[in-house]
């Protein structure tokens, strides 16, 4: 019996428009499971992308009210499929903030696991890219999170964008069995170009893990998203891959190749307890 799972990695350009972005994710998620795909992923901010963050608190409404999060539970229960949904922009329940949160839906309509974006995108990039996110979002304070699908060796490790810069996480991840790393995005197109593809594949690297990787793309009131959606191998290798515009890819995950990649590159078992750092100072002298 084979033990390939197909994957799908979907790409959306997320607008201020809830129930366009809706229609969006069902034709998407649907296509995805005509093409055979029994693990879906959707990008960051599925369910809305504002210009201006600052406005997520009083337009997001409580989890228990999302649209988006209600329309991926009635799919998954109607095309029998597990559905991760990137996340979904969803109020705090003091109002003040939203959370960035993944849900993983199985495919009886129940919400398994959540997960909350740990590392908010605050960085100083210039030329009026500077971005502070945790002005928005709360940072997630839970543990990381791993999800055993119960297929045959499935196990979902999550984060969400921004998280894929902190090599901790998914270490841990990986520590706790992961073998399936979960990284949906609305990467900037800044430092897309540059940091996307190679993080990704660091990720997969130093882990031995498959990367699903959905993302944002296009422009919205101004603001563009670097799209590039991608699965990559426990090996470091680009499986699939998108471009600019929406789209879906998929790739047939199989559990075996992790544990053939962590036997002939065991990095996973080799760590070292690392002494306290030793710092030396050399002076500003010459001889």
């Amino acid at each position: 019996m084979s033990t390939l799972t197909r994957f799908a990695a979907i790409q959306m350009c997320s607008t201020a428009d809830v129930e366009a972005n809706n229609q969006a994710i069902e034709a998407l998620v649907r296509e995805a499971a005509a093409l055979g795909a029994t693990v879906v992923s959707l990008p960051e901010a599925a369910n809305i992308l504002l210009k201006d963050n600052m406005q997520y608190a009083g337009t997001c409404v409580a989890e228990a009210d999302d649209t988006t999060l209600a329309l991926c539970r009635r799919l998954t229960a109607e095309l029998g499929i597990w559905l991760h949904d990137g996340s979904i922009l969803i109020r705090t329940e003091d109002g003040r903030r939203i959370w960035n949160r993944t849900h993983v839906i199985s495919p009886a309509g129940e919400i398994v696991a959540r997960y909350d974006k740990l590392h908010t995108f605050d960085v100083k990039l210039g030329e009026g890219h500077d971005f502070r996110e945790s002005r928005a979002v709360q940072p997630g304070e839970g543990p990381p999170v791993v999800v055993d699908l119960g297929a045959p060796g499935l196990r979902l490790g999550l984060s969400i964008c921004y998280d894929v810069r902190f090599a901790y996480l998914f270490r841990a991840l990986a520590a706790a069995a992961a073998n399936v790393l979960m990284i949906p995005a609305s990467f900037s197109p800044v430092t897309g170009p540059a940091h996307w593809e190679i993080l990704l594949r660091a990720r997969a690297i130093e882990t031995g893990s498959y990367v699903v990787a959905a993302a944002q793309c296009g422009t919205r009131d101004g603001v563009r998203t670097h799209g590039h959606a991608m699965i990559v191998s426990p090996f470091g290798e680009v499986i699939s891959a998108l471009g600019d515009d929406p789209g879906i890819i998929v790739a047939d995950i199989d559990p075996a190749e992790v544990e053939a990649t962590r036997r002939r590159l065991p990095c996973l078992t080799q760590d070292r307890e690392l002494k306290p750092t030793a710092t030396v100072f050399a002076g500003s002298g010459g001889c």
